[in-house]
């Protein structure tokens, strides 16, 4: 049976974060600084026909991890606006959004870390069709001691990405908009919760918010692998859950006062629409949402729905009339 609309528009559960919260991420922050950023950018597509520079770009990261991605940048004067987008887990990133060059706004468009040419995919055997359901293991361990968590590294990311802009010619590093899907939701989130640089925020049917019960039994993508940890961890299960909390972005949500727009798919069976709708209602900002009542994980695929609301939310924000 179907979720209801009104089930999930009434959900809003405790807001509990751990009380060392805020202490663990600025530690955390402050680790992050001790590895160089090491930044590269190499122009790939330019020419006077070209209303764009495409460039491919690294960066360093959190454990000296190197993070890749395209950046696109209009052939316009002065220093541009960016939307940087982080895709879902185990998921391949997006191709360029189409209307932002038009609009003159940048877009960086990255690879999670141990993503892109960093993913080691299953060999198929002649024949055999890959497992939509695949992932790659990143979040069966780490949560016994969650400073070795993997999301610790993503959230991490995304800072490090703000700072990279920073030091990008031709983006106005204090004109951000991040955007995300699921897992690069939750990432969007964290940024905008620790950087004043941020300006708006775009969640599409994000998860690793309200993780309870309910969206651990969804057995899919990142939750079949934490059930998986929690299963296993037998004495120290209390501890695991504990530790969940200090990644659940419904702890980051009170922090977010930028205009944000958040999407969800009523049938959607990796992000769970009632931990859509406990992150939502928890948020005090200019809020919005995007509800498909008969799509799931890929809510506003169809029609290009979604990215035409992406579109004009970012036109809005960057340049109000």
């Amino acid at each position: 049976m179907a979720i209801s609309f009104d089930e999930c528009f009434q959900t809003y559960p405790p807001f509990s974060p751990p009380a060392d919260l805020d202490d663990f991420w600025a530690e955390s922050i402050r680790e992050l600084k001790g590895f160089p950023v090491k930044n590269q950018t190499k122009a790939l597509l330019k020419g006077t026909i070209l209303k764009e520079t495409i460039y491919d770009i690294s960066f360093q990261s959190y454990g000296n991890a190197t993070l890749t991605g395209s950046l696109v940048i209009p052939r316009k004067r002065g220093d541009l606006p960016v939307l940087v987008y982080f895709h879902d887990y185990a998921k391949d990133r997006p191709q360029i959004i189409k209307g932002l060059t038009e609009a003159g706004v940048a877009q960086l468009i990255l690879d999670l870390r141990g993503h892109g040419t960093q993913l080691i995919r299953p060999v198929l055997k002649e024949g055999e069709i890959p497992d939509p359901d695949w992932t790659p293991g990143y979040y069966r361990k780490g949560l016994e001691a969650k400073e070795s968590f993997f999301l610790k590294a993503n959230y991490l990311d995304v800072i490090r990405t703000i700072e990279f802009l920073r030091l990008t010619d031709g983006i106005d590093g204090d004109k951000i908009i991040l955007a995300g899907k699921g897992i690069g939701a939750s990432m969007a989130l964290f940024g905008a919760a620790n950087s004043p640089r941020v300006k708006a925020l775009i969640l599409e049917t994000p998860n690793f918010c309200h993780v309870d019960d309910t969206q651990l039994k969804l057995g899919t993508s990142w939750s079949k692998e934490v059930s998986e940890q929690i299963a296993n961890a037998k004495s120290k299960k209390a501890q695991v859950k504990k530790n969940l909390s200090y990644f659940d972005s419904l702890n980051f949500s009170k922090k977010i006062k930028i205009p944000t727009l958040v999407s969800v798919g009523m049938e959607d069976k990796v992000s769970h629409p009632k931990s859509v709708f406990a992150l939502f209602n928890h948020l005090v900002c200019d809020k919005r949402m995007q509800v498909y009542p008969t799509e799931g994980n890929e809510a506003g695929v169809a029609g290009d729905k979604q990215n035409l609301a992406n579109l004009e939310f970012s036109k809005e924000i960057l340049f109000p009339e």
